[in-house]
């Protein structure tokens, strides 16, 4: 109805309190936050964790319900998972336009990264994560689970990244002979594992006397962690050997290069 002054008035209570448009308007703005009816307001209603406990690496199954609160449609947008404390992400999912009071509950497997520190988290699930969309209230886009979840740690399974072999020299000065023997000196560069630190792969030599001869079941050789060169024993000159160089981590992981190095006699 109509007031005085062309006032819009939107109802009474009773004869002595009546609310007018603009009376809303200033309520709405209460605190300095700004509430548009003409705005979509994306909010999670609800955050479920389904374990307690999760090993790194291993996926944790989340459920959650994003609500258009808002009085207008709310476009396409993403909605993302992390981690509390340390905002560890964990992935995302698309949420389809939704109408007004218009909900999109969804139930998926997120993967623990294996490098989360084990201790004890809070999954939190945002509505909007990229603040595409304008809405009449931002702050309640996020949600955090009540459950804590507890991440130990995990298996590993993942074999260390390595770039195999780069050398394999010896000298030996003079006519080769029977009676000459000498070692070959191996060099690489370091591998790199997710789990591992680079001072504790060990590296595996597999040493041949013909081309693709080496026996990968058993390796001949083996490094301390760390090391990036290895010296053979003495080996007899009037032969050819061929090496293959692998990185193995702390779970026994081996990665599986076959990046060959004939020995180069660098003194001849």
């Amino acid at each position: 109805m109509i007031g005085m002054a062309g006032e819009r008035w939107l109802g009474c209570l009773g004869v002595s309190f009546c609310v007018t448009a603009a009376a809303l308007a200033v309520a709405a703005t209460a605190g300095g936050i700004a509430r548009s009816p003409s705005q979509p307001d994306l909010a999670e209603t609800a955050v479920v964790v389904s374990q307690r406990t999760v090993p790194a690496g291993a996926s944790v199954r989340v459920t959650d319900v994003i609500r258009n609160l808002g009085l207008v449609a709310a476009s396409r947008s993403t909605a993302g998972y992390s981690l509390l404390p340390g905002r560890v992400r964990l992935g995302r999912r698309l949420v389809g336009s939704l109408q007004p009071r218009a909900s999109s509950h969804r139930s998926l497997a997120l993967k623990i990264p294996t490098t989360v520190v084990p201790g004890r988290y809070r999954v939190q699930a945002c509505a909007d994560e990229r603040r595409r969309i304008r809405e009449s209230d931002e702050a309640n886009n996020c949600r955090v689970a009540a459950r804590l979840l507890t991440i130990t740690r995990g298996v590993d399974r993942t074999p260390p990244k390595f770039g195999g072999l780069k050398a394999a020299t010896t000298c030996i000065p003079g006519p080769i002979g029977e009676e000459r023997m000498a070692a070959y000196h191996l060099t690489w560069d370091a591998g790199r594992d997710d789990v591992t630190p680079a001072s504790g792969l060990v590296y595996e030599i597999y040493q041949a006397t013909t081309t693709g001869g080496e026996a990968f079941a058993t390796p001949t050789y083996a490094t301390s962690p760390g090391e990036t060169t290895f010296t053979t024993p003495v080996l007899p000159s009037t032969k050819t050997f061929y090496f293959v160089v692998r990185a193995r981590d702390r779970a026994g992981n081996r990665d599986s290069n076959k990046i060959e190095r004939m020995g180069v006699n660098l003194c001849l």
